[in-house]
């Protein structure tokens, strides 16, 4: 027999419970009424353990990702002269294309624009800003007192 520090009941049984981070003696009226009593596993968490693996990440369409093709190196431009050949100002691309008129100056002033914007730019300008991918460095090898060229330079040529 105890004395409840909840309601102050006197001479009562009296378990020891916890209320937040506090563990308190309460008698069980006051565990039943505040619902103090043994807490269960969360319904979210007992689906959690079920999962024992996170899914896989959706991937997104990326254009950058095939291998084939590259953005231009002058799709600003390529941009830039379609809209003008449409005579149309930047805010009437950006109104057909249903973006700000900052997504068009930035295109056209050289910032590279999402994969999703560039489809844009592409269908209603009815251009193409995608171009064969073309190796980025060339090697020249000398005929002189160096060594040759290796299996390993190949190689790394390959990567």
């Amino acid at each position: 027999m105890g004395e409840c520090e909840l309601c102050g009941a006197v001479k009562v049984g009296v378990k020891r419970v916890q209320t937040g981070k506090t563990e308190v003696a309460a008698c069980s009226r006051c565990v039943e009424k505040l619902g103090l009593g043994p807490k269960g596993e969360a319904p979210g968490l007992a689906k959690a353990r079920r999962f024992s693996t996170a899914p896989a990440p959706r991937k997104k369409n990326n254009l950058m990702s095939r291998g084939e093709k590259e953005l231009a190196d002058d799709f600003h431009k390529r941009i830039a002269k379609a809209r003008t050949n449409k005579k149309w100002n930047q805010q009437q691309l950006a109104k057909k294309m249903a973006e700000t008129v900052n997504v068009v100056k930035a295109a056209e002033s050289g910032k590279r624009p999402t994969d999703s914007v560039l489809r844009k730019f592409e269908n209603i300008l009815g251009i193409s800003l995608m171009v064969e991918r073309t190796a980025s460095e060339s090697r020249h090898i000398n005929a002189g007192p160096s060594r040759g060229m290796t299996f390993g330079d190949y190689l790394n040529d390959l990567r």
